[in-house]
């Protein structure tokens, strides 16, 4: 059965299950980001939190906090999720929270959901994307209607280095592919 509500959304692997499987009113389209199924990597919460704990808050200024980020579009892409307050540049989003959103997600894989889908599927990888090219490869052999792009020049924050060609992906898939 064909989902047959309007939705696009980048999702965690739970609910884009629950959105997009067989018999969902959900969601007519799924676009994963530099995401998929995976396997389980039980280290990833740890390791996003030891990075997140990494960031010398308060930053000084938001161009100090562009710079530790990495400079260019991306350091200006996070840099742009923090706020002043206290004298400081802080985060806009609680540590704690963001490190357990992805506990879910870290514990197990979701391959057989993903064989679940039915929507129409973007899948946007970077070019140094954080999914292993076997894992790529395994998504569209388990599904191999989904559409699938790599955007050149790109790491897992594609969607700043690159946000208009990101843009003109996702209109002409939910143009071509979710009417």
């Amino acid at each position: 059965m064909r989902c047959s509500r309007p939705a696009c959304e980048r999702a965690g692997r739970a609910w884009s299950r629950a959105a997009c499987s067989a018999g969902s009113q959900w969601a007519r389209a799924l676009v994963l980001i530099d995401a998929g199924p995976g396997g389980a990597n039980p280290d990833a919460p740890a390791e996003v939190g030891r990075w997140l704990d990494s960031w010398p808050i308060p930053f000084t200024s938001r161009e100090a906090a562009a710079q530790f980020l990495g400079g260019g579009l991306i350091g200006e892409g996070w840099a742009a999720g923090l706020e002043e307050r206290d004298g400081g540049w802080w985060p806009h989003f609680d540590r704690d929270v963001m490190v357990r959103s992805l506990a879910e997600n870290a514990r197990r894989s979701y391959r057989d959901e993903w064989e679940q889908v039915t929507c129409p599927t973007l899948v946007v990888l970077a070019q140094d994307s954080i999914i292993p090219p076997q894992e790529a490869d395994d998504m569209l052999r388990r599904r191999p209607t989904t559409v699938a792009v790599s955007i050149p020049r790109t790491g897992h924050d594609l969607h700043l280095e690159q946000p208009g060609t990101l843009h003109n992906l996702l209109s002409y898939f939910l143009h071509e592919f979710a009417d």
